[in-house]
């Protein structure tokens, strides 16, 4: 059998080396290119035909990432097993991720070589979630959505019931610190429509500044703990 060719996309320099190093361990693994931004993938991958992605879902403030770029992605390979591995190591993330064309979610913090497994399941059409979180992803896939009362904090901020992805897309950036402006510029966006995607989430969600979305994020991390 011929080895499965892997591309990898990460911004991470440290991550890109020790993912070559470890997946050039197993024989039947081919890496066919490491990019550390989303154009240089985009512009590579009909070159290197790749049979599967292997992607970070937060790249830099400048880069197309999450639920945009796997949406990109799934366009123009619809066939491509997909698998993301993130730091973002929410539910809620990977439910996302999952909705928007993803074949599985390899949480960072896990052991690395469960992720030669998990590439392994997603190359052999299995959809592969990491195990922290399979339960609660289950449950949000196949719970009907029903939004919570607004202000309710068991609504979880990034919930697929109360929020639209492009609405979850623009809190993630804002908890990461970037501003309307910002996000405008990653996504290729108006300024209108971030500030409208905006406030719409700060609406369902019950808040009304950045100050009280990061409160709901702290209270929402606590009752994980």
């Amino acid at each position: 059998m011929s080895p499965l060719r892997i591309a990898v996309l990460d911004d991470h320099s440290l991550i890109r080396m020790a993912l070559r190093v470890r997946l050039a361990r197993e024989a039947d693994f081919d890496v066919v290119g490491i990019y550390s931004s989303s154009r240089a993938l985009l512009e590579a991958m009909p070159l290197v035909q790749p049979d599967l992605l292997l992607m970070d879902y937060v790249l830099g403030e400048r880069e197309l990432d999450g639920a945009h770029l796997l949406g990109v992605v799934r366009r123009r390979f619809p066939l491509l097993p997909i698998l993301v591995a993130s730091s973002a190591e929410k539910a809620s993330v990977a439910s996302l991720a999952l909705s928007m064309g993803a074949n599985g979610f390899f949480g960072k913090s896990e052991d690395v070589e469960l992720l030669v497994s998990a590439i392994r399941r997603v190359a052999s059409g299995e959809t592969y979630v990491s195990p922290g979180l399979a339960y609660d992803v289950m449950r949000q896939r196949v719970a009907v959505p029903e939004p919570f009362a607004v202000g309710d904090e068991r609504a979880e901020l990034y919930g697929a019931s109360l929020l639209s992805p492009r609405e979850q897309e623009v809190l993630r950036c804002c908890l990461d610190g970037m501003s309307v402006t910002q996000i405008s510029r990653k996504f290729l966006r108006s300024i209108k429509t971030i500030s409208g995607q905006k406030r719409s989430a700060y609406r369902k969600l019950g808040i009304h500044n950045d100050s009280e979305l990061f409160r709901l994020q702290s209270s929402l991390e606590a009752q994980t703990r």
